[in-house]
């Protein structure tokens, strides 16, 4: 009877083991694969804009160099000190690519984030920084020109003279460079430059061989806004 009771003991301690090795092999072939790494890129378009344009903030999703298509990008946003949040999101395009249009008010940084998945592991990008700077408001000036005579026969010469000064309190603009140009089918033509005076004068002598329209310009500096002159005619006539 010991005999029959160590026999049954013995094979229940076979099956129980049995029963043990084809459950882990049958756990083992259902184990969850790894997830794949990836990597995800960020760049800015232009890095610095004026208040009121728009910057492009894009990248691109891959494992192990290959493009990862279909997933959910997160555009996320920080301004001075404060905190992180998302501010949009898109999904990557066939080569891994997303892009999101941003317009910032003020100096922004962004980055991109993936959040994983069953299949892929999460990851974020570099950080990268949008600075937005004030446009300048550049003072208004006014150019005016006067031809000394406006008619000469053929030879003869005539002088177009001009005022640059600041539109507001018509302050003189000395030591800047104002161009004489003619006005040929609605085009004009630059000939020559010169600097304006103490007073903001210029004076340019003209020797037309035909009836010929001219008119002043001024380019302006960081400062100061460009103006351009009205029109003045300098008519020929043949010499008697």
């Amino acid at each position: 009877m010991r005999t029959s009771l160590t026999r049954l003991v013995a094979g229940t301690a076979i099956a129980a083991t049995a029963l043990l090795a084809v459950t882990g092999t049958a756990s083992a072939s259902t184990a969850t694969p790894p997830k794949k790494p990836t990597t995800l890129s960020i760049v800015a378009a232009k890095s610095k804009i004026t208040v009121g344009q728009s910057d492009t903030i894009s990248g691109t999703l891959a494992s192990h160099k290959t493009p990862v298509a279909g997933r959910i990008v997160i555009l996320d946003k920080r301004v001075g000190n404060g905190h992180w949040f998302a501010a949009e999101e898109k999904l990557t395009g066939k080569f891994g690519k997303v892009s999101f249009t941003v317009v910032p008010k003020v100096d922004t940084r962004y980055e991109l984030v993936f959040k994983g998945g069953p299949v892929y592991k999460a990851s974020h990008s570099g950080v990268v920084l949008v600075v937005v700077v004030k446009p300048v408001v550049k003072t208004p000036t006014t150019l005016t020109a006067t031809a000394a005579t406006g008619s000469i026969t053929a030879g003869s010469t005539d002088k177009v003279d001009g005022t640059l000064v600041i539109t507001k309190d018509t302050k003189a603009l000395p030591s800047q460079w104002v161009w004489l140009d003619t006005v040929a089918n609605g085009k004009l033509h630059h000939l020559r430059a010169i600097k304006t005076g103490k007073y903001g004068k210029v004076a340019f002598t003209v020797k037309p061989a035909a009836t010929t329209t001219y008119e002043l310009q001024y380019l302006g500096t960081h400062l100061l806004a460009p103006s351009v002159s009205n029109t003045v005619t300098v008519s020929v006539t043949a010499a008697s």
